[in-house]
């Protein structure tokens, strides 16, 4: 029978084989397979095998009675590193996608303002004292510049200016509230007070109209400009707030100027006002220019019944009456500037002419030094034109000279620059 080492008898069968290894036939059949046991098979026999017993005790030892992973020593100070990584992974990707942005968008539920960010995570909510009026919709709010999102302050943070509508507009107006970037209410502006001329009195109410942030100060911060108007009659005031909402400057008009842009007019760096809308005593469309650092006085008006009381003259940088179409003289009381917009360098007007479907508006095109460079007669007023002509409403034909009368605006004050 042969030996094995230290002179131990060989192992000649797997029953031997798993005796001494404590285990079954089958196991250790199995551990031949998928662990390396050590045995030899007799050449040529098939079944037969031979085992050294120290070869078996050295593959016992270095395989069976070794540590399985999970008990080998460190590995739950390598899993707990793994899991940390995984858990730190996990909440770094919660975080980012939970985490709110800036304030970017707003919306209306009944009486309640509700902020979100850009990606609509809700930030804050304030709650008026009435219903606001739902047909002043955010994008209607926002478009036609009745509220702003930006940083007033230079602190990076974004602020919200918000124009309140209330469904009880008759009785409150339309009040400026400006919201820190936590909703937090840092001031609100109550536009107008009251006014007179020497035939009437104008009280409040009084609404905003439109607002715009000028460029920022060299520190960062922000001035505002808003225009409003009264409820119900014509007398209007400009002001120029502070960050902090502190009134640095107010302008009043004897009209409704509703229309608004910014624009370096003279070249010295610094914005000018551009307000549009209309003047009540001329009964004309009206463009104004005004100084953003010297805002100051009333219009003054030729008729007597709409000038203001108690105001020096305005300070106005340039202010111009648009020429009636005969179909606004026969139709309406005044036309009225309806779009104001500065782009390109030039200053484009549109003057409406009639309250209708399709615009029938005049274009007027100005350059900085605000003398005019263009003009268009709409297609609509063309055939709003051919159709009251057709109808007998109108007595002529337009013509190229009824046109051209179109250029003659009026200078009420010639800019400077």
């Amino acid at each position: 029978m042969p030996t094995g080492g230290n002179g131990r008898k060989e192992l000649s069968s797997w029953k031997e084989i798993a005796e001494y290894l404590g285990v079954s036939v089958r196991t250790a059949q199995k551990w031949e397979n998928e662990r390396g046991l050590a045995v030899r098979r007799f050449s040529g026999e098939k079944g037969r095998v031979l085992a050294d017993p120290a070869q078996l005790d050295r593959w016992r030892e270095g395989i069976l009675e070794k540590d399985p992973w999970w008990k080998r020593p460190g590995i739950f100070r390598i899993w707990a590193a793994a899991a940390s990584v995984a858990l730190l992974a996990a909440a770094a990707a919660w975080l980012i996608s939970t985490r709110r942005g800036a304030p970017a968008l707003f919306r209306h539920e009944l009486n309640t303002l509700i902020v979100t960010d850009a990606s609509g995570r809700e930030l804050w909510r304030k709650t008026f004292p009435d219903p606001i009026w739902l047909t002043n919709t955010p994008d209607d709010l926002l478009q036609n510049h009745r509220a702003w999102f930006g940083d007033l302050d230079g602190d990076g943070r974004i602020e919200l200016l918000y124009t309140y509508v209330p469904t009880t507009i008759e009785k409150h107006g339309r009040t400026l509230f400006c919201f820190s970037e936590d909703g937090r209410e840092r001031w609100r502006f109550v536009p107008g007070r009251r006014v007179s001329t020497r035939v009437a009195e104008y009280p409040p109410p009084y609404q905003v109209s439109v607002l715009m942030p000028l460029a920022p100060s060299p520190d960062g911060t922000r001035r505002i400009v808003v225009s409003s108007l009264h409820l119900a009659q014509y007398p209007g005031q400009v002001v120029v707030l502070s960050p902090e909402g502190a009134m640095l400057g107010e302008y009043w008009h004897s009209g409704h100027l509703n229309q608004m842009d910014l624009a370096d007019l003279d070249g010295d760096g610094a914005e000018e006002i551009l307000l549009g809308g209309m003047s009540n005593g001329n009964r004309a469309a009206t463009l104004v220019a005004l100084d953003p650092r010297d805002l100051g006085g009333a219009s003054v008006e030729e008729n007597p019944d709409y000038q203001l009381q108690g105001f020096p003259p305005g300070r106005e940088k340039a202010r111009l009456l648009f020429p009636r179409t005969c179909i606004n003289r026969k139709f309406h009381e005044y036309n009225w500037l309806h779009r104001l917009d500065f782009s390109g360098g030039r200053i484009k007007v549109q003057v409406r002419e009639r309250e209708r479907l399709l615009d029938p508006a005049i274009l007027y095109y100005f350059d900085r030094q605000l003398r005019l460079i263009g003009l268009e007669v709409s297609d609509a007023f063309r055939g709003l034109h051919r159709e009251l002509e057709a109808a007998g409403q109108l007595d002529h034909p337009l013509t190229e000279k009824e046109i051209n009368e179109l250029r003659n605006i009026r200078h009420l004050k010639r800019p400077a620059w």
